[in-house]
């Protein structure tokens, strides 16, 4: 005979359940109106489906924040505004809906006039989603200018100039897990300030809107306009470029950094030259002015290739030891991102096992290889659409879900100039830290790799043609 639960469990039961109904209850009264005129806002009065097919998508949406697995209230997490969250959502199945045959189905002679507004007024949505991403990348980096202002100058010299983090942390006195934490602080503060100011105007800020914002403005991260440092500004910053150096001539540099990216730049410029390291050219030979001449020509070369000119310096030996690399770690893929300052971007140089992937770009402050940049540490994730540092705007572009990811900076001689990734899809298992080491040194032989191929051409410049 089967048992039957005891009377207080039942009651309790029913009571989660009734508890259940209720929020459901509330959750529909308090925004299924609000999200209907939002919806109805961005459509056009004389096409009446799309009227319909707004107050039947406000529906969908809420009902999905229980119904669904995931629901869409899990995967908010409680993180930045509801309404402007669920308004996301429901918008941009409204406009999916637009493009859809369904809708074109339902299309008739007396819609023209709506249906040659459907552009347009994805174009004006368009238009007032980027301003308000703009608006709040602005406040996000001023927050962090004013809350963490070294923090911010660590992420642009870093992220943007490409100066190295031992660099920085020497010239600071501390370790380098310090400028890491600060540098991760900053990126925190710009997104959770750029969210927060997004969400007050009805937006859900994702990563779409953050690339295509910062690909159309990137002096909203460089910092924008600026002046040639005085001399008494110089002076300072050489002072702070010269470790050990005061923590009040530190904070002094740090403030005219933040106020003038002229200032910044000059800065970096300090620290690059300061890094230079030795070649392969031994110092008993009495011949280091040349190994550092020659440091000196290969790094600047090297800091002023674009992704293109990375893409052409590519060798078999670099891309058929990529695959062997990528093969014995069991990865499915696997590309070397190239920084991109003045577009705020990362773009993809190759990847053997991927090359459709060249060319795609991601923004320079979202996401795990973004973060991998900019703190110069190496980056594992086992589940990384768990992950808060998670972009998902390559793997949409790809049409594939990303499982497990390694990111390591890319450090040629001058200092990092990108990622070197590898990617596991699906479903199974994650990578291991012992896979890192074996990324890790991969990316310091295609650093090699590249710099011998630089020498080269220097040295025999007919073998660029």
């Amino acid at each position: 005979m089967e048992k039957t639960p005891a009377p207080g469990l039942e009651r309790d039961l029913c009571d989660r359940v009734l508890n259940g109904v209720r929020a459901a209850a509330e959750l529909q009264d308090n925004y299924r109106l609000p999200l209907e005129r939002f919806l109805l806002s961005k459509c056009d009065v004389a096409d009446g489906r799309s009227q319909e097919k707004a107050v039947e998508i406000a529906s969908q949406v809420l009902a999905e924040c229980f119904t669904r697995s995931p629901s869409l209230l899990e995967r908010w997490r409680g993180e930045g505004n509801l309404e402007a969250f669920l308004r996301t959502a429901a918008l941009n199945r409204l406009r999916s809906w637009w493009k859809s045959a369904e809708k074109r189905s339902t299309e008739v002679d007396t819609d023209s006039a709506a249906i040659a507004n459907h552009a347009v007024r994805e174009n004006a949505i368009h238009g007032e989603e980027q301003a308000i991403a703009i608006e709040a990348l602005r406040a996000g980096v001023a927050k962090a200018a004013a809350d963490c202002p070294e923090g911010l100058v660590f992420l642009r010299l870093k992220g943007l100039h490409g100066v190295d983090q031992r660099a920085l942390s020497h010239c600071w006195g501390h370790h380098e897990s310090q400028t890491s934490r600060r540098i991760k602080d900053a990126m925190a503060t710009i997104r959770t300030c750029a969210r927060d100011v997004s969400a007050a105007r009805g937006c859900e800020l994702d990563y779409d809107l953050l690339q295509q914002a910062l690909q159309q403005n990137p002096g909203l991260l460089l910092g924008e306009g600026g002046t040639m440092p005085a001399a008494d500004e110089v002076e300072i910053l050489r002072l702070a470029a010269t470790a050990p150096s005061t923590a009040a001539i530190r904070r002094d540099a740090v403030v005219r950094m933040c106020a003038n990216p002229q200032a910044l730049e000059y800065f970096a410029q300090l620290l690059n030259r300061a890094d230079g390291s030795e070649t392969t050219i031994a110092k008993d030979t009495g011949m280091e002015h040349l190994a550092a001449r020659l440091h000196d020509m290969v790094a600047r070369s090297i800091a002023l290739l674009t992704p293109a000119d990375a893409r052409g310096l590519a060798t078999p030996l670099m891309t058929d030891s990529f695959t062997d690399l990528l093969q014995a770690i069991g990865a499915d893929g696997g590309t070397l991102w190239w920084s991109c300052p003045r577009q705020a971007a990362l773009e993809a140089v190759f990847n053997p096992l991927e090359p459709e992937i060249s060319g795609k770009r991601q923004p320079l402050v979202s996401g795990a290889i973004s973060l991998a940049l900019a703190t110069g540490e190496a980056f594992l994730t086992t589940d990384l659409a768990a992950d808060p540092h998670y972009s998902p705007a390559i793997d949409h572009a790809m049409g594939r879900s990303t499982r497990s990811m390694i990111a390591v900076p890319f450090v040629p001689p001058g200092g990092t100039r990108g990622v070197l990734t590898a990617v596991r899809f699906g479903s199974g298992a994650g990578f291991h830290r012992a896979d890192v080491a074996k990324v890790h040194r991969f990316s310091a032989v295609l650093a090699e790799l590249f710099a011998a191929r630089i020498t080269c051409l220097l040295v025999r410049p007919e073998e660029a043609t």
